[in-house]
């Protein structure tokens, strides 16, 4: 008997730590002050082993419940393995224009997700992408963390 329960676990935390889709996922945490200065441009570095692969690159930003923007402005500045780099501008969606929030929300903390690079063919490589808000204050309030995923396309 407790070897079936031995082994459920293991096959349990097998399957959890198993995403063969993953080829990068970090996520920062921010200050206890939940702040996002705009002068920490945070910078996320990997690397592609498979050209012939197509891949998604997916930004992660999580933020305290009801937050009072719409949206948000941030920066990616994507430099490739030739030293080339490529500026993508976006605003980030917070609310739908009712109010409601948009990111996937448990408690008091909400997550959103956005796909900047879809079934993209990348570069044999290293790669670095910085992130930066382009929020008008010294600081974007409210977010508990950012990051970014990358993963094989399915």
């Amino acid at each position: 008997m407790k070897a079936k329960i031995i082994f459920s676990y293991l096959v349990i935390f097998m399957l959890l730590s198993c995403n063969s889709s993953s080829v990068y996922s970090k996520f920062d945490s921010l200050s206890e002050s939940n702040q996002w200065k705009q002068s920490d441009v945070k910078i996320y570095e990997f690397t592609i082993d498979d050209e012939a692969q197509l891949y998604d690159v997916v930004f992660k930003f999580s933020h305290v419940y009801d937050y009072q923007f719409a949206s948000v402005p941030i920066d990616f500045t994507i430099e490739n393995p030739a030293g080339e780099k490529e500026k993508i501008s976006i605003d980030l969606k917070i609310k739908d224009a009712s109010g409601k929030e948009l990111g996937d929300c448990s408690g008091d903390i909400c997550d959103l997700s956005l796909t900047i690079k879809n079934k993209a063919k990348l570069q044999k490589g290293k790669y670095s992408i910085a992130i930066k808000n382009n929020f008008k204050g010294i600081y974007l309030p409210n977010v508990i963390g950012l990051g970014l995923d990358v993963d094989k396309t399915k």
